[in-house]
C-alpha cells in the first residue's frame, strides 16, 4: 500500500525520497572531488591528482549505473570532452607520433573531464542542486582568498603552513599565481551576482566576499587575472541592471565598487604595479606561440600526442635563457599543437556554445573569462582549477532548458488568457 503510494522520479525510477538521497550524495561527491583538487594542486605534482582522478572514476561509475533503468542526459561538454578522450585514446593506441605513457596521462586527464561534466549533467537537471553547488563553491572561493590572503601576509612558503613548496610563495594551495586567479575567475561572478540578484535580503555579505576575492588576485600579481576580474565585475554589475533597473540594484552596484577598491588597497598591489613596469609584458609568450604555431603546422591534422609539448617544444624553440618551458602558455595553441586542429575545435565547441548561456546566466561570464584567460596561460593544465568549469558549464544546459520551460509557460499562459478573452 505504501509502496503504490510512493512518488517515482520519472527520470531515474526511483522513489522520490531516495532520488533526493541519490542527489545529495552525488552532489557532495562530485563537490568532495572538486575540492579534493583544488586543495592538493600545490606544487603541480602528479600523484596526488591521478589518485583522486581514479577514486572519482569509480565513485562515478557507481553514480551513473545505479539504478540500471535510469536514463542518462547528455549536454554538448560532455559529449565534446568524450569526443577528445576517444580522440586520445585513438592516437595513443595508432598514432606514429606520441609518447605512450604522457598518451595515456592525458587520457585518464581528459576522461576524468568527461566525466565531471557527465555527472554535472546528471546532477544539474535541479535547479536546487545547482544553486546548492554554486552556494558551497562561493564559500569554499571565499576560504581559498582568506587562505591565499593569510598566507601572503605571513609570507610564508608553505602550503597551509606546514607543506614545503619549492617555490619562494605560495598562493592558497597553487604555487602559481595565475592559476589561483583563474580559480577565483570562476567563483567571482558567482559570488557578485549572488548579491546583486537579491531582491529583499542585504547585498552586503555577498559584496564584501565578492571585494576580498578581487583584492586577492590583485594582490597575488596576476596581471591578465587583475583585468579579467575587474573586467568581471564590470560585467556582472552591467548585466544585473540590464535585468533589473531599480534604485537598489545601483546603490549595490555603488556599494560593490567601492569595497573592491578599498579590499585593493588593503591587500596591496605593489607586486602588481612592479609587474606592469616591465617593458614588453608577452616577449617571452610571443616566442613560444610562435615555436607552438610551427608545431601546428608541422603535424596539423594528428598532433604530436597528449602531453608531449614540452619534449616536442624543444625541435622549435627559438632562445634559451636557460628557464623551463614547462607549458606553451597557450592552451588553445597546446591542444591543437598536442591533439591537433579538430581536437582543439572540439573545446572551441565547447567555448562557442557556452557564451549565450553564460551571459543569459550571468553567473557564468567566469566561464568565458577562463578561457580568454587561457589565451595567454594554462588554466587548463590542472583538474583544481579546470575541473569547475568542466562541472559549471553543464550547469549552463540545464539553465538554458529552464529558461525556454519558463518561455514556453508564460506563452502558453498568454494564449489562455487570449482564448479566455475571446
Amino acid at each position: 500500500m505504501l509502496r503504490s503510494m510512493a512518488v517515482v522520479d520519472s527520470e531515474t525510477g526511483l522513489p522520490s525520497w531516495l532520488g533526493r538521497i541519490r542527489e545529495r550524495l552525488g552532489l557532495a561527491g562530485l563537490f568532495g572531488v572538486l575540492a579534493a583538487f583544488t586543495l592538493c594542486t600545490l606544487d603541480g605534482g602528479e600523484f596526488g591528482p591521478r589518485i583522486i582522478s581514479i577514486v572519482f572514476l569509480l565513485l562515478a561509475a557507481v553514480y551513473l549505473s545505479i539504478p540500471f533503468t535510469q536514463r542518462l542526459a547528455l549536454s554538448p561538454p560532455a559529449i565534446c570532452l568524450l569526443l577528445m578522450t576517444l580522440w586520445g585514446v585513438a592516437q595513443t593506441l595508432f598514432s606514429p607520433q606520441k609518447i605512450v605513457a604522457d598518451g595515456w596521462s592525458g587520457v585518464l586527464f581528459w576522461f576524468t573531464a568527461a566525466l565531471i561534466a557527465l555527472v554535472a549533467t546528471q546532477l544539474f537537471q535541479s535547479a536546487r542542486a545547482a544553486a546548492q553547488f554554486r552556494w558551497w563553491l562561493m564559500l569554499f572561493g571565499g576560504a581559498v582568498c582568506l587562505l591565499d590572503l593569510l598566507e601572503q601576509a605571513s609570507r610564508t612558503s608553505l602550503y597551509y603552513w606546514v607543506i614545503k613548496s619549492k617555490f619562494h610563495a605560495v598562493f592558497g594551495p597553487f604555487a602559481y599565481w595565475n592559476n589561483f586567479a583563474q580559480f577565483v575567475e570562476l567563483v567571482l561572478p558567482i559570488t557578485l551576482w549572488a548579491g546583486l540578484s537579491k531582491r529583499r535580503s542585504s547585498p552586503a555579505p555577498y559584496l564584501i566576499l565578492g571585494a576580498v576575492q578581487i583584492g586577492a588576485v590583485v594582490a597575488s600579481g596576476s596581471r591578465a587575472g587583475t583585468v579579467l576580474v575587474v573586467a568581471e565585475l564590470l560585467a556582472v554589475i552591467v548585466l544585473a541592471y540590464a535585468r533589473r533597473r531599480d534604485r537598489r540594484l545601483i546603490l549595490g552596484a555603488a556599494l560593490a565598487l567601492g569595497l573592491s577598491l578599498l579590499f585593493i588597497y588593503a591587500a596591496g598591489f605593489d607586486v602588481l604595479i612592479k609587474k606592469l613596469q616591465q617593458g614588453d609584458q608577452l616577449a617571452v609568450r610571443r616566442s613560444i606561440n610562435q615555436s607552438s604555431l610551427e608545431m601546428i603546422r608541422e603535424r596539423p591534422l594528428l598532433g604530436w600526442g597528449l602531453e608531449t609539448y614540452v619534449p616536442v617544444y624543444r625541435m622549435f624553440a627559438h632562445y634559451d635563457d636557460g628557464t623551463y618551458v614547462n607549458r606553451a602558455h597557450n592552451d588553445w595553441l597546446q591542444w591543437a599543437a598536442e591533439g591537433g586542429i579538430f581536437f582543439a575545435a572540439l573545446m572551441l565547441a565547447v567555448f562557442g556554445w557556452s557564451l549565450r548561456p553564460a551571459v543569459q546566466s550571468v553567473w557564468g561570464v567566469g566561464l568565458i573569462a577562463i578561457c580568454v584567460h587561457a589565451l595567454v596561460d594554462y588554466p587548463f593544465a590542472r583538474l583544481g582549477v579546470c575541473g569547475w568549469y568542466f562541472a559549471l558549464t553543464p550547469m549552463l544546459a540545464a539553465h538554458t532548458d529552464e529558461r525556454r520551460k519558463t518561455a514556453a509557460n508564460e506563452e502558453d499562459a498568454k494564449r489562455s488568457t487570449k482564448e479566455a478573452a475571446a
